[in-house]
Formats: C-alpha cells, sequence, structure tokens
C-alpha cells in the first residue's frame, strides 16, 4: 500500500520501487506535500485532453489506462504535464524527452542549455562539418567570480542577466532565473570571438542575486541548487583560453556543453541526458575517464570530467566495415563507449513517409552511398519535386535522435 495514500491507489507488488521513485521523481510539491498518483494522472490527463482537443471518450480511456498501470505519459509529461509553466510558448521543451541540435554558433549553445534546464534531454552534432562554422577564438578572458548565492534577499532580485561594462572591463550579474543562467552563459562564449574588444578582456561575473540551494522553483517545480555554477563559468573560460587563435575541437566543444549539463545535473533537475554525435574519424573522447595515481588510488581525469554527462557516437555517412563494427562493439563491451551509427539507415528510418517500402529504402541506402546529394535528389523524385530545396537538405540531417546501428 502508498503510505502516502493510504485510501487510494497503490503499485503493483511487482513493482517495489515504483512508490519511491514515483514520489522521488514525478509528484509535484503542493501546499507542503506530495502529489498522490491520482492527482498525477488528473493533472496529466488534463494537459493531454487540452493539448490535443480530445474528446471525453478518449480522455476517460488515457484516464483508466493510467490507473490501471497499463500505459503512462512520457516522464517529462509526468512531471509538468497540465501545470501552468507547461502553457507558457517559452517552456514547451520541457514536455520533450529529447532533444537534436546542430552545433554551427554560440546560440546553439545557449539553446543546449536552455533545453536542459528545461528537462529536455540533449543532443549536439559536433560532426566538423557543422563546428566548423563557429567563429575564431580571438580574447583572452580573465575571469572572476564574485558574491555568494542569495546575497540579495528575495524581492530585489534581478531575473534577466545585466551586462555592465566599465571601459575595458565587464561585470555580467547572473538573472535569478532559467533565461538568466543561459544570457550569462552564452555571454561568455561571445566574448571569446569579439574581434571588437582587443584581445584581452576583464570579466566579473556576479552571482548573488541567484536563489540559494534550496529555495523553491514555483513554475518548473522542485528546489533551486547552484553548487555547480560558479564552478561552470571558470572551467569554461578555461576551455576557451586554451583555444585562442583558433576555432575550437570537437572534443571542447562537447565540453562546454558539459560542464553546463553538470549544473543541470547538480540541480536535480534530470539525470544527465545527452548525446554527442562526432565524425567517424574522432578518437572516443571517454574512453579511461578513471585513471590510476602513483598512490593507488583511482579517479576522474579532471579535465575530462564533464564528459560523464553525455554519451558519445562516431557518425559514419558510408557504410562501415566488419572490422570497424567489431572493434565499436568491442570498445562498448569493454567501457560502455565507442557507439558508431551509420546515418542514411537513421535518415531512412526519418523519411519512411516517403521511403514507405522496403526496396525505396534499399535504394535510398544505395543513392546515399554514391552522396548525400543523390539521395536528396532520389527523395525529391519520390515526391514528385513537390518539396522545397531547403526540406530535403533538413530531411537528410535528421540523424541525430534516431536509435544508434551498426549497418546492416
Amino acid at each position: 500500500m502508498d503510505n502516502n495514500n493510504p485510501k487510494g491507489f497503490s503499485f503493483p507488488e511487482s513493482a517495489p520501487t515504483a512508490n519511491p521513485v514515483f514520489y522521488r521523481t514525478y509528484s509535484r510539491r503542493i501546499d507542503g506535500r506530495r502529489e498522490t498518483p491520482e492527482e498525477v494522472f488528473d493533472r496529466t490527463t488534463r494537459g493531454l485532453t487540452e493539448l490535443g482537443k480530445l474528446t471525453e471518450e478518449e480522455s476517460s480511456l488515457i484516464l483508466q489506462m493510467q490507473k490501471e498501470m497499463k500505459a503512462l505519459p512520457s516522464g517529462r509529461w509526468l512531471w509538468v504535464g497540465g501545470t501552468e509553466w507547461i502553457k507558457k510558448p517559452e517552456s514547451y521543451y520541457g514536455s520533450y524527452n529529447c532533444s537534436s541540435t546542430k552545433i554551427v554558433d554560440w546560440k546553439a549553445f545557449g539553446l543546449m542549455m536552455n533545453l536542459a534546464m528545461q528537462g529536455c534531454g540533449t543532443g549536439a552534432m559536433l560532426e566538423e562539418r557543422f563546428i566548423s562554422q563557429l567563429p575564431e577564438i580571438v580574447n583572452h578572458l580573465q575571469l572572476d567570480v564574485v558574491g555568494e548565492y542569495g546575497q540579495v534577499p528575495k524581492g530585489s532580485r534581478i531575473n534577466e542577466t545585466e551586462l555592465i561594462w566599465d571601459e575595458d572591463t565587464l561585470t555580467i550579474v547572473v538573472g535569478d532565473s532559467r533565461e538568466g543562467w543561459v544570457k550569462a552563459y552564452q555571454s561568455v562564449l561571445e566574448l571569446s570571438s569579439n574581434t571588437e574588444l582587443g584581445g584581452n578582456v576583464v570579466v566579473t561575473i556576479d552571482v548573488s542575486h541567484v536563489r540559494p540551494e534550496g529555495e523553491e522553483l514555483k513554475g518548473f517545480g522542485g528546489v533551486a541548487n547552484p553548487a555547480l555554477l560558479k564552478e561552470m563559468f571558470l572551467k569554461i573560460g578555461g576551455i576557451l583560453n586554451g583555444a585562442i587563435g583558433r576555432k575550437l575541437t570537437a572534443k571542447e566543444c562537447c565540453l562546454l556543453i558539459d560542464e553546463a549539463a553538470k549544473v543541470v545535473v547538480a540541480g536535480s533537475i534530470r539525470r544527465s541526458a545527452g548525446m554527442r554525435m562526432f565524425d567517424k574519424t574522432d578518437p572516443v573522447y571517454k574512453l579511461n575517464l578513471w585513471q590510476e595515481g602513483e598512490d593507488g588510488q583511482w579517479r576522474i581525469d579532471p579535465e575530462r570530467d564533464a564528459m560523464r554527462m553525455s554519451n558519445h557516437t562516431r557518425v559514419y555517412h558510408t557504410k562501415p566495415t566488419e572490422k570497424e563494427c567489431i572493434e565499436a562493439v568491442r570498445l562498448q563491451f569493454q567501457s560502455g563507449e565507442g557507439a558508431i551509427q551509420y546515418a542514411p539507415e537513421a535518415i531512412a528510418r526519418a523519411n519512411a513517409d516517403i521511403l514507405d517500402t522496403t526496396e525505396k529504402k534499399k535504394q535510398f541506402l544505395v543513392e546515399y552511398e554514391i552522396s548525400p546529394e543523390s539521395a536528396g535528389q532520389y527523395l525529391s523524385r519520390l515526391a514528385l519535386d513537390k518539396l522545397p530545396q531547403e526540406e530535403i537538405e533538413y530531411r537528410l540531417t535528421i540523424y541525430g535522435l534516431n536509435p544508434l546501428t551498426l549497418a546492416a
């Protein structure tokens, strides 16, 4: 029996961990208590009914399936579905379990942090053809983080991050909001490549307006925990300073994203849920994260510690050899890392509305092996040339969220 709800719904005995997991992860705080399962089922059903404009019969079926534990909404919807927060246009990301973003500019990094702070898993496409579009790092950032969390009392804090210039010195006052954290993070990245700043920038980051650990998050739910926010700014500053005079590598891009992910995980917004997609020629960066020191103690390589926040996959646009497949499986068996993806197969699944027969799918793979352009022309012919070129190009990049597979 559910001790928090003694007269109502109870989880089946066959799921002994369901009760603690439910109250830890999906039950929201209401007036100093946690939602019961019935309240969550009602809330999420109301949200789906409103979102999907469902009939009374459809709504009743969804509620019944939840109460009978035959079908549940996604984990993200169990948390935010039916809340006032998810109804805001800027919050819709929070209902998605995962996302995929091409890393081509600083806005993409800011988006990744924004998504993660709303509980959405983040997929970053870090192949050279994408990250080569990033600007060169030209400025040394002399970073200092000042203030204590909650130093500015509640009611006097700013929500939006402010950038205050005093000659060649910049003070970034971090706003007490998701948008405030994201703007501060993205602003530091943008400073590193601003060609108008003369090569050296003194930056003071003030976190005194950020709410302290344990303070309630009324909209998204849960409580605040900014424990690693200060550390994040210093870490990303170090990564950027190490790349002066050139563009970022895929490894550095991964670390910049994952340092932000560490802040999110420390804040208990969700588990680590990141996917990083690399070129097939990139090394497996996560191998041997744990290293034995001279004292015999095992520790994580401090320069790569943030990589624990994501899984890494190397993308093949041509069919991998048998040897490459075996080596990938061997690495995964030994370390859990080393996954590879055959992109054309994933793209074909994502275009099932056009490649709706086995024969069409096989021919698409043949065309892609010739060139992605040839595959795009094949899609266009099948669609009777009714799709604009930009949509064809987009369809050829939908592989970041597909299940990872080896070549057939």
